[in-house]
Order: structure tokens, then sequence, then C-alpha cells
């Protein structure tokens, strides 16, 4: 038995003792031990502290709950032990995100016993969450041998013990290598966040706070009169910027009758009457605006009308304008932001919105605020996106986080992965004036002037991606990235939420075909949950289609949901980063699973299930006939694909700028895949961003590709060029261009565009 005798008090719980306990934690983190040992001393200072039998902490690890450190218990069961989250006391304490306490631990529903960790006699259970930024850490474990009952004042000194313990975990102070990576990932991955649309529109930006002015003042004044004076002239200015504020803005409509009634709260004299009365009372000017500021507050949450319930955040935003001004403050000047801001707040009024530089505020995201609100109102009339009802913004997100702000569907994105970002960034591309041009031709046919039809699709990745099918006019999806899913969460999607998701997808293509690529997992996509192993080359690595047939728990459970989707519909799935036929032998054999699964327990099955392969290495695209053997559709990875070829990292600018793929040998390459691949019976698309560019997506026409996916954008370009050219023209202009470069690597690209342009080709 290893726990050890109880231990003599010393320390205590009073404020001295929180003084002494912190000192001591704060010696044992800044000694020059190893990160275990001052761990365990930690752990130490703190069992001897709380009078416990037993200390522990855990960490978290991906999806699991580690013991890092033990005081009492078996020391070889540290960095052994490991439990899920929700499971056990400790993991329901990480869950619930709450303190447990019991004098009786083994009789507890949630209570699972370790036999190899030394606990089998203790009683008594305190445990504490470590949490930083809305996210559990680990938790710290108090435990003794007999029943014990602890205060409220040792359960707040634990509590204190935590909140340190979680932001010393949160440096790396206690961690190194791996374990600070993973903690980092965790406090610092992507976050997706789900409120409520209150003003339309996409914002791209940086965090910024927004917090209410700091009130530091006297509470009780010397002079009444004085005070009284002051309030005077504080109000008089408020009026005055008010005044200006509404005559300088130029609003009309509902807007101006929202900052009309907000003018005449500034002007009501039942306010001003009770900050009169409170400074005569004794208090200072700001001591009396926060007394009725609070007033206000109670009074008006607690009324049956809504209307009357969502003016207090115009009380609010007075209020906190008369702070400013008794502050010396300049209440006319606009608040400084820096660029591309996205302020976050708890909550905001009307003429605070207004106050912002509209050069600098991109989006706004708030705790409390309502359709309906004034700067709701305000904020669509000044074009603002506005998402709320987002609690956990302020918690989770950092001063400078990468934010997205989707007034359409009401989800702000923390932290967005780059294909997020990206995603966005085409919405807003869409808006501009050039893209409503292309907009106007989105019902034309893609044909060349000498008859050559081609399938124009677009890439996707979120819902929010098709409202572009009907704007651009785009045959379907050629490419649904569906790891973002995988990627935005803190734990992998339930098979019921993925179903929920594709079903919603495919209602919004409104019966055009949409290609679903599982999920591409590895290399640099993947989240804090995921157990992650270091490569090399990881672009090369254990990733897509490759990880999928090692641990089918991933694949195999998309591909339910998949299929219970599109029951009654057509269903086209595409594995990615397939290299050899017998992968895609493995990923058919994962479908007729899921399809017997479906119909052993009655399930509607999809009319038709087509199956692909993501072309992405040279290996595939060698043996495209193989693959087409067993695959109803290829589509090259053209991203991928030339990276691989040319030996160039796709994200490097200096390997980027060093190869072109319209160079000679890489589409005589693609055009053997092309050939193979038909040879094969199965169709074959080109899907990458180099598509975008209307020169390269010519030179793809010329080699045999006739089916595109590509970026939303680039979809009303690309057509405008098929339109423009005649194929003949273009192969043309590619073997002219090629005699000029040599072969060998001259300028292509420069002759090529200049014979496309000679030939009528519209290239911008």
């Amino acid at each position: 038995m290893s726990v050890e005798k109880t231990r003599p008090r010393h320390g205590g719980h009073g404020a001295r003792g929180i003084t002494v306990l912190l000192r001591a934690m704060r010696d044992a983190v800044a000694s020059e031990a190893s990160a275990q040992e001052r761990l365990d001393h930690l752990t130490r200072v703190i069992a001897g502290h709380v009078v416990a039998d037993v200390c522990s902490i855990y960490l978290r690890r991906d999806s699991d709950l580690e013991l890092f450190s033990t005081e009492g218990l078996k020391r070889d069961a540290v960095h052994v032990t490991k439990l899920p989250v929700g499971e056990g006391l400790v993991g329901v304490v990480a869950q619930s995100q709450a303190p447990l306490v019991t004098d009786d631990a083994p009789s507890h529903d949630a209570f699972r016993y370790f036999p190899d960790i030394g606990e089998e006699k203790l009683l008594s259970f305190l445990g504490v969450p470590l949490i930083r930024s809305g996210k559990t850490l680990g938790v710290l474990v108090v435990q003794n041998v007999k029943k014990r009952t602890y205060t409220d004042e040792e359960v707040e000194a634990v509590q204190a013990v935590a909140t340190l313990l979680a932001e010393i975990t949160a440096s790396g102070e206690l961690l190194e290598g791996e374990e600070s990576a993973a903690v980092e990932a965790m406090l610092h991955g992507a976050e997706r966040l789900e409120g409520v649309s209150v003003a339309p529109g996409i914002a791209i930006g940086k965090a910024v706070f927004r917090e209410a002015p700091a009130a530091r003042h006297r509470v009780f004044s010397r002079d009444s009169h004085g005070e009284a004076a002051r309030l005077e002239r504080a109000l008089d200015d408020l009026r005055q910027s008010v005044d200006q504020m509404i005559a300088g803005r130029g609003l009309g409509g509902e807007s101006l009758e929202i900052l009309e009634a907000y003018r005449l709260f500034a002007y009501d004299r039942g306010w001003k009457d009770r900050l009169r009365a409170a400074v005569f009372s004794g208090l200072t000017a700001e001591a009396a605006v926060e007394q009725v500021q609070s007033e206000n507050r109670t009074r008006l949450a607690r009324a049956q009308s809504a209307y009357l319930r969502e003016r207090v955040q115009d009380l609010e935003d007075l209020s906190n304008r008369l702070m400013r001004r008794l502050s010396g403050e300049d209440i006319d000047a606009p608040r400084e932001l820096p660029g591309d801001a996205v302020v976050i707040a708890r909550t905001m009024g009307p003429a605070e919105l207004l106050e912002y530089d509209r050069d600098r505020l991109r989006g706004v995201v708030l705790s409390e605020a309502s359709t309906t609100s004034h700067v709701a109102i305000v904020a669509r009339a000044l074009e603002v996106p506005i998402v709320a009802s987002v609690d956990d913004a302020l918690d989770l997100a950092d001063e400078g986080d990468a934010v997205v702000v989707d007034g359409e569907t009401g989800v702000v994105h923390l932290r967005p992965t780059r294909e997020i970002a990206d995603s966005y960034r085409q919405q807003q591309g869409l808006r501009s004036e050039r893209q409503a041009a292309f907009a106007r031709e989105a019902g034309l046919p893609a044909v060349t002037q000498d008859g050559v039809e081609v399938e124009i699709h677009m890439n996707a990745g979120l819902a929010v991606d098709m409202r572009n099918l009907a704007v651009t006019g785009a045959a379907g999806v050629g490419l649904f990235r569906t790891e973002l899913q995988f990627l935005i969460g803190r734990q992998l999607p339930r098979v019921s939420d993925q179903e929920r998701f594709y079903r919603d997808i495919l209602a919004r293509a409104e019966g055009r075909p949409v290609v679903f690529r599982t999920a591409d997992l590895g290399a640099d996509k993947s989240a804090a949950y995921m157990k992650r192993r270091r490569e090399a080359n990881p672009a090369m690595g254990w990733r897509g289609l490759r990880m999928a047939v090692d641990r089918p728990g991933i694949v195999r459970p998309q591909l339910r949901a998949l299929i219970a989707a599109a029951a009654g519909r057509d269903l086209y799935v595409m594995f990615p980063m397939v290299t050899l036929p017998s992968e895609l032998e493995a990923a058919r054999g994962f479908i007729d699973q899921e399809i017997a699964f479906a119909e052993a327990h009655g399930k509607d099955l999809p009319r038709k299930i087509a199956v692909g392969a993501m072309v992405e290495t040279p290996a595939a695209a060698w043996r495209a006939r193989a693959l087409a053997r067993h695959a109803d559709f290829l589509s090259i990875g053209g991203n991928d694909l030339a990276q691989f070829y040319f030996a160039a990292d796709r994200d490097s600018d200096l390997t980027q700028r060093r190869f072109d793929p319209i160079d000679e040998g890489f589409l005589t390459f693609l055009k053997h895949c092309v050939d193979e691949a038909a040879a094969g019976g199965a169709p074959v698309s080109y899907c990458g961003e180099q598509v975008a560019d209307t020169v390269t997506a010519a030179a793809l026409l010329a080699v045999g590709v006739r089916r595109f996916s590509i970026p939303a954008t680039a979809v009303g370009p690309f057509r405008r060029m098929v339109r423009s050219v005649s194929l003949e023209a273009i192969s043309a202009a590619l073997e002219a261009a090629y005699g000029a470069g040599g072969g060998a690597g001259g300028p292509v690209r420069p002759a090529f565009r200049a014979s496309l342009e000679a030939s009528g080709a519209a290239l911008n």
C-alpha cells in the first residue's frame, strides 16, 4: 500500500496560507530541475498545504487524461494511467469543468477503480479542473484515506491553486517537447462557435477586445455641489456629442429613428434627476452613474416587454460614455482600432458602434444582442456583420487572433484553418463588381467556339459555400472537403452530426452532383484530439487513404453517414491520396461493408454510389489505367501532383517560383494520365487552385482535360475564357509557345499568353 499517513497540518487556508502556498509553488516552478522533477515538487507542495494523503495532477493528452504526477500513489503509475474524458471521477471533473467533492468516492456513480495505482483505501475526493481559455487542460485531485468533509475554504484554496496551475501549464514551464506542443495546439487550435446572425455579411480580421472603462474613482465626495457641477458639464458634453454623431452620419429610415430614440435617453429628465439625487446623497459623479446604471439594469431586466429589456443596452452605452467623459476622455474622437479589426464584446450600444473607424472595423462578435436590438439595426445600415449570443468568444479568443464572422449563418471561426479562411475570402470576392458581372453570365454554356463542351464544377468545404452554386452557375461541386468538420471540433464528430451535415449539403445542391472527398487527414491536417506522430516528410507520409486503410475507425463512420445522408439520391465519394490500386480496393470494401450495415438495419440506400480516386502522386498518375479499373471516376489533384512531380514544396515561395504547371514535361505527363484513365474507362477531372489562372486552364484544355473543379471565384473567368476561344487555337498557341521556349524550360508562359491574346482569348 503506497498511500502515506495523514500529514500534520501546516500552511493553513486563510489569505496568508494561500500566499505561502503560491510562494512555494513559484519556487518549485523556478527551480533548475527537470520538468518532471519540478512538477513532482509542485505536487508535494500542494499535498502538504491541503493536508492530503494523496495529491495528483492529470493533464490532457488528446482525448485522454494522463497521470502526470502524484504524491501518495504508486510512482510507476505516472504516465501509464490514462482515462478518457468523462470516465471516472477525474474524467467527470474534466468534462463538467466543475469541482467534484465526495467523502465516499467508491460509492459515487462515476467511480472507476484502477488496481495498479494504489488508491483502493481512499475515501475522500476533491477534484478541480485546470481551465484555460475555456478549455480543460487537466485535473488537480486531492484525496484522503478517512472520510473528510472538505470545507468551502479548502475547495476555494484548491481552485485557486488549479487556476494558477492551469496558467503554468499553458505557459509551457512544466512541459517539454510534444507535451508542450499538444497543450499549445489545444489552446490555440481552430474553434467554431455558433451564435445568432443579427447583421449579415462576412468579416475576416483580427480579434480586438472592447472593455467597459475601469472605474478608478472615489465613492464618496466631500463637495456635493462641486460633483453636481461636474455631472452637469459631462451631461452637456454627452448630449452635444450625441447630436453631432447623429447629424454627421447621414443615416435615414429606421436607423435614424433608432438614434433619435437613443438621443431621447440622453436628454431624459428622469435619468438626470436620478443621477443628481445620487450625487446629493454623498456620492461622487462617477459613483452616482454606476449606482443609477445598476438600478436601470435591474429594473429593465425584469420588464415583461422585450423592447424595454433590450433598451438596457442603450442605457449601458450612454452610462459608459458618460463615465468616459467624467474621466476626461474625448468621447467625440474615433475609437482607436488596428486594421481589419473584429471587435469582441459582451454587449454594445449603437452609439459605440458609430464611434469606431469604419475603415478599420470589419465585424463584431457579441455575447448579448438580438436582431431587433438598436446596435443590430444600425449595423445593418452600416453593413457591419454582427454575430451575437456567442458566450464563449471572450473566453476562447486572444487579442490578435484571426477571426471570421459569418453574419449569414451566425457562425464565428476563431483561429480558422487556412481552408476555412480561404473559403470565406472567396465569399468576399464573389461580392465584388467583377464577380457580379460574371454572375450575369452564369447561365451561359461553357462551350468553346469550335463546339467543345467543358464541365466546370466548384470546390467547397463549408455549408456556406453552397450558395455559390447559384451565383456562379457551376455544374456541381467537384470537390467537397469533408475534413474541415473533423478539424474544427474538440472531438471526433458523431455519425449523426455528420449525416445531418451531409444531408444539408445535398439539399443545398438542389439536385446538382456533389463529390464528397473523405477526410484527408494527416500531414498538416490534424485536430488537438488526434494522436499525431512526427514524420520527416508529412506531406508524403501517413495521410489520406493510407491512414484510412490502416485506421478505418474514422473513414467507416464517415461512409456510414454519407450513405445515410444520400438515401434516394446519387452519392459521389472520392478517396484522397490514392497511390496503389490495392488501397482503392480496400476502400471499396469499406463501402460494401457499410452498405451491408445499412441493409441489415432496414435503412434506405442511395440511388447510385459512384467511387472516385484522387490522383495526387506520380505513381498514381502513371498507373491511371489500373486505378480506373477500380474507380468510377478519377480526379487529378493538381496542387499535390505538381509538388511531387517537381519535388517542390507547394507552401514554399522559394520552390514554387522555380516551376510552372504549364511546363512541357508536366503537361506531357498529365496527358499520359488523361489518356490512360480514358483507356481504363474512367472520366477524369482536374482539381486545383492552379486552374484559377486562365492561362493554365487553357493549357489543360489543350492536353485533353474537359472537366474541372475550381475555386468558386474562378468559375466566371474560366467560363468566359472557354467561350472566347477555340480548342484548335489553344492547341496551336501551346505548340507555338513550346517552340519559342525550345522545349527546355524557356519562356513558355509569356509566349503562350501572347498567342492566346492574339487569338482573342479573354484571360482577365
